[in-house]
């Protein structure tokens, strides 16, 4: 079946066409979904929701972008009214940070995997991790960050860099402790 007669089906409420849509996009949605929500649970609800609104609104879907963006948007909203529900998202509105030395990136940085950089990510402050996927992850502009989280662009801006510096610090952090554990190795040697 092609997707033109799953979404027909969808928008006649056919059950089939329901599954069908739902095992297509459901992995890449909760992919999406655990991104922004730290916890695999919230994750799982965040999706739930999207399907539920997905096929309340499927009517709305004009075919002028691809049905997984237009569905993703509906995911990142989700994950958005969740994250403000269980988590305090504080943002300062203030112009955009300046930071001492926000050019140098620790030299473990070109080691890690992306598994190890998202790991990292869920040790930003709840309004960082948010920002930083929308932002990073997502492509989002700071215009539409702002929109979505009723912030200022310079806000997003802001929890932005606060965000990668933040990360700059974990990745020195694991960094030092590389290097210690090598000294405190070659030492044991001797």
């Amino acid at each position: 079946m092609n997707f033109d007669n799953i979404l027909q089906g969808c928008l006649q409420q056919q059950q089939s066409s329901q599954e069908l849509l739902v095992h297509t996009f459901a992995p890449r949605l909760l992919a999406i979904c655990e991104r922004y929500c730290k916890d695999k649970e919230l994750a799982k609800d965040a999706l739930q929701e999207t399907f539920i609104n997905i096929f309340k609104y499927i009517h709305t879907y004009n075919g002028e972008s691809e049905f997984i963006t237009w569905a993703r948007k509906i995911a990142v909203n989700n994950c958005l009214k969740i994250n403000k529900k269980y988590f305090r998202l504080q943002f300062v509105d203030e112009a955009e940070a300046r930071f001492n030395d926000h050019s140098y990136i620790p030299e473990a940085y070109s080691n890690l995997s992306v598994e190890a950089i998202m790991s990292l990510t869920k040790k930003l402050s709840d309004s960082q991790y948010v920002v930083f996927n929308m932002y990073v992850v997502e492509g989002f502009s700071h215009k539409e960050i702002g929109e979505a989280l009723n912030i200022t662009e310079s806000s997003s801006r802001s929890t932005l860099t606060r965000a990668r510096m933040r990360l700059i610090e974990l990745i020195q952090d694991m960094e030092d402790r590389r290097n210690s554990t090598i000294f405190n190795s070659r030492i044991a040697l001797l």
